[in-house]
């Protein structure tokens, strides 16, 4: 079975329910909640756009995102990944061939030493050999 490493851009889009684009729905609605995983970088690059909303003073939609975070947590715990040494051996790779850099070659190395296809509609950012993409935008 195909597995899925998802980018922070397909789980804000997946928040909008019904009204998020119809290739991000379809996506959901094809792949079985246990081939998604989340990198624990997506739920740090998540916990900084609340901490943005706080630091605006917007306290009605930071606490309505604390919430959807807390749900987002529970939902992927048991499949949120960490960046682990066969990742930085990896990532050290990709960035020797001058490759994704950052957040993005990490995801990069992890979608590559765990096998599973990176999900984002940011595929210009993930571009490296050996890596399986999927842009659900398009």
């Amino acid at each position: 079975m195909a597995a899925y490493l998802l980018d922070t851009d397909v789980i804000v889009s997946a928040r909008k329910g019904s009204a998020a684009p119809a290739g991000v729905l379809a996506f959901f609605e094809r792949v079985a909640p246990e081939a998604r995983y989340v990198p624990v970088q997506v739920m740090a690059q998540l916990r900084a756009g609340i901490q943005r909303s706080w630091r605006r003073e917007a306290a009605l939609e930071a606490l309505a995102l604390e919430g959807w975070l807390e749900a987002v947590l529970a939902e992927y715990a048991p499949r949120l990944l960490e960046f682990d040494l066969d990742c930085a051996l990896v990532c050290a790779r990709l960035h020797g061939c001058g490759h994704a850099h950052g957040v993005d070659g990490q995801i990069a190395a992890m979608g590559i030493a765990y096998g599973l296809t990176v999900v984002s509609g940011r595929l210009d950012s993930f571009v490296t050999q050996g890596l399986r993409l999927e842009n659900p935008f398009s």
